[in-house]
């Protein structure tokens, strides 16, 4: 094959495995528009409509350890097609449902079968395009960009004209699409003959599991009991992950990993972004639907205001995290998105109907979102799970979990009168994580950006 056919190749290649970034991101957002319309056809409250956003986020924490493990020892291409293929099954039984509960179901098995994706891109992304992880994993930042930026005015306008059931229909197509596309152009990445430790999957995604369902329980205001019973079996589940890595040679995910500064630094900012943009893609939508009145095209025009800063932000954050270091970028991207997310919520809380402020704040935490994804990524990326796909699908688990624990806020919240407590609460975990990420400040700054395919791309 001549250079430039190989080339050409490598750069089809390359827009696949983006172009499947922003598939699983779309598979969340598509919904956010037109969630009220959606709640009115299956006589669910606006609790049991979050519940069936958060179906989709549990399954992926559920899921993200073992897809970790089966893109290295099955190959990353094989199991990213498989994950498609469930796609279109999943979003076509979506668009056949009846009642909250067999949309919820069909939400968790689209949420399994994106479980896969992010382990499985980012495995080849590192394999064949390791050249510049900080421009690589921005990138794949604004690929998930791209997917939270056109979810929102995608799902609104397919709402309005076509209904909306032809959301889903819409999202399995486009699965299909980029499965022929996975099967023709991306390059395998060579299975590794790993066993899988199953005392060691089982405590953590039970431990994890169990932590997140109990935020899902106590969103949809059901019985305490429940919820700490969950809490009891989460945490004890943890600790006995913790004494079966400790005692194993063959443990589910090599602890050094694990407790690596860089490993904990990105996959915590990972997790709180998430958390910070389950919050806004959720309580905004049925703030302006329920309270000021919008439909859901007018709603998908509002998200679009966050979104777009996030996708053109992300690029900006590689030249940035060159100049200043990403673990610096990452931190002040946090405290923009703390004030950002605060003064939204006072926003709402004060004016109902301030729709321009809205919109500025939703693009300034837009931008915020973009940098701290983007950095985040680059510093897992430089940690020493970069290559393990058991470690990379924990720190997407604790990625998601910060999304279904944002979710469950909201279902948990949502209030017309207590919007400030919605949006502010999740101060305190960016916060948190601020001081975290000071443990991973040991980054360099590289003497000059070297050239990778996303220069030839662009």
């Amino acid at each position: 094959m001549s250079a430039h056919r190989r080339d050409s190749s490598r750069r089809h290649a390359y827009a696949a495995l983006l172009a499947c970034s922003t598939l699983g991101t779309l598979s969340s957002t598509i919904i956010s528009a037109p969630i009220n319309v959606i709640a009115e056809a299956v006589d669910a409250s606006a609790s049991g409509i979050v519940f069936a956003v958060s179906a989709f986020t549990l399954a992926m924490v559920l899921c993200s350890p073992v897809a970790g493990w089966m893109c290295q020892r099955f190959g990353s291409r094989l199991v990213l097609g498989a994950s498609l293929v469930l796609m279109v099954i999943a979003g076509a039984g979506a668009a056949a449902a009846q009642d909250l509960w067999y949309l919820v179901l069909m939400r968790a098995l689209q949420g399994v079968a994106c479980s896969a994706i992010p382990s499985s891109v980012q495995q080849v992304l590192g394999r064949h395009w390791p050249e510049n992880r900080a421009r690589v994993m921005a990138a794949w930042a604004s690929a998930i960009g791209v997917g939270q930026a056109i979810g929102p005015p995608l799902g609104g306008l397919i709402a309005d004209t076509l209904g909306w059931r032809w959301v889903f229909l819409t999202h399995a197509s486009l699965s299909l699409v980029l499965l022929v596309l996975v099967v023709t152009l991306v390059p395998s990445v060579p299975a590794v003959p790993t066993p899988l430790h199953v005392s060691g999957m089982m405590t953590l995604v039970a431990g994890v599991g169990a932590l997140v369902g109990a935020f899902a329980w106590a969103g949809q205001h059901r019985s305490a009991v429940v919820g700490i019973a969950l809490v009891i079996v989460g945490a004890l589940a943890l600790l006995l992950h913790v004494l079966i890595a400790r005692r194993s040679e063959r443990a589910f995910v090599d602890p050094d990993h694990l407790a690596d500064p860089r490993f904990l630094a990105g996959t915590a900012a990972a997790g709180t972004v998430m958390c910070a943009l389950g919050v806004a893609i959720t309580a905004t939508p049925l703030h302006l639907g329920r309270d000021v009145g919008l439909g859901p095209g007018h709603i998908g025009l509002m998200m679009l205001s966050l979104a777009v800063p996030l996708t053109l932000f992300a690029p900006v954050t590689s030249r940035l995290s060159e100049r200043f270091t990403a673990v610096r970028t990452m931190r002040v991207g946090l405290v923009v998105l703390a004030a950002a997310l605060f003064s939204l919520g006072l926003a709402f809380a004060l004016d109902h109907d301030s729709l321009p402020l809205a919109v500025a704040l939703l693009a300034v935490t837009g931008c915020a979102i973009g940098a701290v994804q983007a950095t985040s990524a680059h510093v897992l990326m430089t940690s020493s799970a970069a290559d393990h796909g058991t470690a990379l699908g924990v720190s997407n688990m604790l990625r998601f979990a910060g999304l279904a624990v944002g979710y469950s806020w909201v279902a948990a919240t949502w209030a017309p009168d207590r919007l400030l407590l919605v949006y502010g609460a999740p101060v305190a975990v960016i916060a948190a994580t601020w001081l975290l990420a000071g443990a991973a400040r040991s980054d360099r700054v590289p003497s000059r950006p070297e050239r990778t395919l996303l220069d030839d791309v662009h």
